[in-house]
């Protein structure tokens, strides 16, 4: 069991943060991505407690049979990281990895408007926090344009990629909120000069479960 822990897997079905989870293993959080990116490895004490906290789990895992080819859709990794901040910038062509997603957990998914229409972006910066974090990997359905409601949206200002939430206000202003406290909502006048596209919305944060 021990060699077949997936902690990004774990952390999905528990619902648990990067955070949490290196809490329960007295680890700092960018040491649990680092586990997670093959770049480190559990010791055998922090084995010992994910089998102590997580055994019926972990073991049931390890009885899965592999999945039907079927039973997945794969979906574009875009390699932009759209910021939770200042904006990023892209000056250079974008890779695409693609990368395979259960069926099973996309059926909790509500309102997906087409299954090719879903990308993978990987956030970047803390003004989302604690809703997304830095590096959280974020399901976007492209297909998904309209803010009307709010929600979350990729979106870019003038050329630069954001993660933010939405509001539309009845005279038309548009509030550009971030869930972090410590930066202010930022409003665009109709009458600005500023170029706004919707991309898409985020209806799953695959490293948190939103």
């Amino acid at each position: 069991m021990e060699q077949l822990i997936d902690l990004k897997r774990l952390r999905f079905e528990q619902n648990l943060s990067q955070q949490k989870l290196g809490d329960l293993l007295n680890v700092t959080k960018q040491q649990i991505s680092n586990i997670e990116s093959g770049k480190s490895k559990l010791t055998a004490d922090q084995k010992e407690i994910l089998i102590k906290n997580f055994g019926d789990i972990l073991q049931s895992q390890m009885n899965e049979s592999t999945p039907d080819p079927k039973d997945c859709i794969t979906v574009d990794y875009i390699h932009i990281n759209p910021s939770c901040g200042k904006g990023t910038s892209v000056y250079y062509d974008t890779d695409i990895t693609p990368i395979k997603l259960g069926t099973q957990m996309l059926q909790s998914v509500l309102k997906v408007s087409h299954p090719q229409n879903l990308k993978v972006f990987k956030a970047s910066g803390d003004s989302m926090t604690p809703t997304i974090e830095d590096s959280d990997m974020l399901l976007i359905d492209t297909g998904r344009t309209d803010y009307n409601n709010g929600g979350i949206f990729l979106l870019t200002i003038n050329n630069d990629w954001f993660i933010k939430r939405l509001r539309r206000r009845l005279t038309g202003e548009l509030d550009i909120i971030s869930d972090n406290e410590k930066y202010p909502v930022e409003t665009f006048q109709p009458e600005q000069n500023i170029e706004v596209y919707i991309k898409g919305r985020v209806i799953k944060n695959l490293s948190r479960g939103l």
